[in-house]
């Protein structure tokens, strides 16, 4: 212990905790609660702080909306918008042009990689179109790096990023997952609360439905159901992608956070056959409640091949576009469905409880600044 300050963290997103309801804002409030034991104060500034884009920057955007971000600093820059602060956190794009002192960007996403894998295949003018914006991703994320470098929440991502030529550090911090709020619970009691068949295997998928998280997968998978299985689809309302019509598929729209415990308690197993994940807080959270994951090759399922354990080494889906290899490992998890949830849970603690993921941001912080006192308070 020294006798050093404690440092204030100021994190730039496009959205605060509480303006959005994607994953990178559950990431963010996460992310706070376990930072702040270790820090002085965080404050968060976002892209409704800044000052209103004047009339060309409104017709700019209307053409390039991935400027909203860059230009949104560079306001908040030119009017000293920003309050003071020690340390400096850049979620998405709003890591371009920011101060380089003391400034680590945080990649949850990647639009580089997320243009590159997540998208339907383009025709014509948009083919060229999605070329363009990928070339204009690639640039701005290139343009995030700073002298204390950027951060990947997960090895898959990392991956992905330095394929595209971004730099990231070494260092790989998943979000975290709060595992006493996402515990294990009764099934029964679950499905009877949701309206769910109590007699049938009981499949889930939770995300957004579209092209990108998979929806065409499940819905191939949808056609060839066995008998005693059921589709569970928890998801935004506003889907890109046809909404299934089959008695064998539940759906429940904008259900809130608070209540997803209760859904992944529900379930047998979640699927994520996404193109291009971060790290999932849908994985982690389906394990923190004893629900075994299945995925596609994507974010974190690079962490879960590195397992010893054969339950979440073996949940990764070689060929995602192939229903009969997620029927086949479907089958084979629900044979041994009560030695992979106990498996699942214990990952969760392991991996991304709270506790675990405090000590490794205290880690790196220590390393980057240590002219702060980084210890939990």
């Amino acid at each position: 212990m020294t006798n050093a300050t404690r440092a204030r963290i100021l994190i730039l997103s496009p959205q605060k905790p509480g303006e959005g309801f994607g994953g990178a804002e559950q990431h963010l409030a996460t992310l706070a609660q376990i930072l702040d034991p270790l820090c002085a104060g965080i404050e968060f500034i976002s892209i409704g702080d800044a000052p209103p884009p004047s009339w060309v920057e409104r017709a700019l955007l209307g053409v390039i909306p991935l400027l909203r971000s860059p230009l949104a600093v560079k306001r908040l820059l030119r009017h000293r918008a920003l309050p003071p602060y020690d340390v400096i956190f850049s979620v998405e794009l709003m890591g371009v042009g920011l101060p380089r002192r003391r400034h680590l960007h945080l990649f949850f996403g990647s639009y580089s990689g997320f243009h590159a894998l997540a998208l339907s295949p383009p025709r014509g003018l948009k083919r060229l179109l999605r070329r363009a914006n990928g070339v204009l991703a690639n640039t701005l994320e290139r343009h995030t790096a700073r002298p204390s470098g950027a951060v990947a929440n997960s090895i898959g991502l990392q991956e992905c990023l330095r394929q595209h030529g971004i730099p990231v550090r070494d260092e790989v911090i998943p979000p975290p997952t709060d595992t006493e709020k996402f515990q294990p619970g009764d099934k029964t009691l679950a499905r009877q609360m949701l309206g769910l068949p109590l007699d049938k295997k009981l499949l889930l998928f939770a995300g957004r439905w579209e092209y990108a998280k998979g929806a065409d997968r499940i819905e191939a998978l949808a056609n060839t159901l066995a008998p005693n299985w059921h589709i569970l689809i928890a998801a935004p309302g506003n889907a890109s992608w046809p909404w299934p019509n089959s008695p064998a598929v539940t759906v429940l729209k904008d259900i809130p956070n608070d209540q997803m415990v209760t859904v992944y308690q529900s379930a047998d197993v979640t699927l994520q056959p996404s193109r291009f994940e971060g790290y999932s807080l849908v994985a982690s959270e389906a394990q923190s409640c004893g629900c075994p994951v299945i995925t596609s090759d994507v974010g974190q399922a690079k962490h879960f091949l590195l397992s010893s354990d054969p339950h979440i080494k073996e949940s990764v889906i070689a060929q995602p576009d192939s229903p009969a290899e997620w029927a086949q490992r479907i089958d084979a998890l629900l044979v041994e469905l009560p030695q992979a949830s106990v498996a699942s849970r214990s990952y969760a603690l392991e991996h991304v409880s709270p506790a675990v993921i405090q000590h490794q941001w205290m880690q790196l912080l220590t390393r980057l600044y240590p002219e702060f006192e980084w210890h939990p308070r």
